[in-house]
């Protein structure tokens, strides 16, 4: 019995349940899915979909396809302010080193990371928004 779905299949199952198409612009996307679950609550006898991310443990609920692309454009505007302020810090170590030496190298392929990560989220961002 397999434990856990791949990042894959969990696009595909949230692609076909959702008909919302966005592969090409989360390939190398700083998003990976951890896990897709339907909650219900038992009490209350309402259902939920959750998304669970693999960097940050963070999670992602909602209940139909409006609901998902508004709140992952949410979540996406919230990774592109942490890219941000990544981005500010490093420009702010930058300017206060002054002499000292640092891993230019290291510093520059993390620039390169925040520029690729900022520019996938904001495609899939801009995709999602023509997909309302």
């Amino acid at each position: 019995m397999k434990e856990k779905p791949t990042h894959e299949e969990i696009y595909e199952k949230l692609s076909s349940l959702f008909n919302i198409k966005f592969k090409t612009q989360l390939k190398d996307s700083p998003i990976i899915f951890e896990n897709f679950l339907q909650v219900k609550n038992v009490i209350l006898e309402d259902e939920n979909y959750v998304i669970l991310f693999r960097s940050e443990k963070e999670i992602l609920k909602f209940k139909d396809r409006n609901e998902f692309i508004a709140n992952f454009i949410s979540f996406i505007d919230m990774k592109i302010r942490e890219f941000n302020c990544e981005f500010d810090d490093l420009q702010k170590f930058e300017r206060m080193s002054m002499g000292i030496k640092y891993d230019e190298n290291e510093v520059y392929m993390r620039h390169e990371s925040i520029g690729h990560g900022t520019m996938k989220l904001n495609q899939i961002r801009n995709k999602l928004i023509k997909l309302k």
